[in-house]
């Protein structure tokens, strides 16, 4: 039933999880992992641990997507000590990329209005500044850097942080789950704004009240918008599943596969 949606997504895993310990159920079911790599990851495991994963996913014909760190990263820092923190993290992972041949990176933008409604300017030009060397980095790699949506309130800083950096390799990762919770404008609204940027979505769900990363269908978000959105403007971004718990990814592919459009899209 879930083999024609399995195909045709990324289904959200930790590195140390795919390693340790679903390694043989993504095999056999032909999962496309999104490996998420934060800081721990990074330190305590080699290259080696890395290719020997990558080069097996890559014999079995299995698309990979990565999810960068982003735990206490701000690429956009006033700080300038935590900015060379984050920028070194950053260009860890991006090391990683001809290990892995990824189709994607996703990477937060650390940007919260709470934070840096004072210094909104110097916060983008130095975003800007942290990105630009990495974008230089994946010419040619094959691997697009796609900056997901999180606690931002509205789609006006990344639709500034997407001009800015103003490459055919950057695109926006919406993540419809944190728009729900943290955004005070409307699916429609960060659709309009940032469509002609799209590369890659997130599909988890909630309630609206925190970001729980429930299976699809499951929460109240209106998923059909965004699918309606798709359809209408042609466009297949790269998708990931992005539920937290192992149940919950097959409540997300029974749920999509009752989805009618969203069988049109993948198709």
């Amino acid at each position: 039933m879930f083999e024609d949606i399995i195909k045709n997504v990324q289904i959200s895993m930790p590195f140390r999880l795919l390693k340790e310990k679903y390694l043989s159920l993504v095999l056999k079911n032909r999962v496309n992992p999104e490996i998420s790599l934060d800081g721990e990851v990074i330190d305590t495991y080699s290259r080696k641990d890395f290719s020997d994963i990558a080069s097996i996913l890559q014999q079995e014909g299995l698309s990979i997507t990565l999810h960068g760190p982003f735990y206490d990263l701000a690429p956009g820092a006033m700080d300038k000590k935590i900015l060379r923190t984050t920028r070194e993290r950053l260009r860890q992972v991006f090391d990683l990329i001809p290990v892995f041949k990824p189709m994607s990176i996703v990477c937060h933008t650390g940007y919260d209005k709470n934070r840096y409604h004072e210094v909104e300017k110097e916060w983008l030009e130095t975003a800007i500044e942290t990105w630009m060397p990495l974008i230089d980095d994946i010419r040619g790699a094959g691997t697009a850097l796609v900056i997901e949506n999180v606690f931002e309130k509205t789609p006006e800083m990344l639709f500034r942080l997407m001009k800015g950096l103003d490459s055919t390799r950057v695109g926006f990762c919406f993540d419809v789950g944190h728009v729900y919770v943290f955004s005070e404008t409307s699916i429609e609204v960060w659709l309009k704004s940032l469509g002609p940027f799209l590369k890659q979505i997130h599909l988890h769900d909630n309630d609206g009240t925190w970001d729980d990363h429930w299976a699809i269908g499951t929460g109240k978000i209106d998923f059909e918008i965004l699918f309606r959105f798709l359809e209408e403007n042609r466009l297949r971004p790269i998708i990931t599943l992005e539920p937290h718990q192992e149940e919950w990814i097959w409540q997300s592919l029974e749920a999509l596969s009752k989805s009618a459009r969203f069988s049109r899209i993948i198709k």
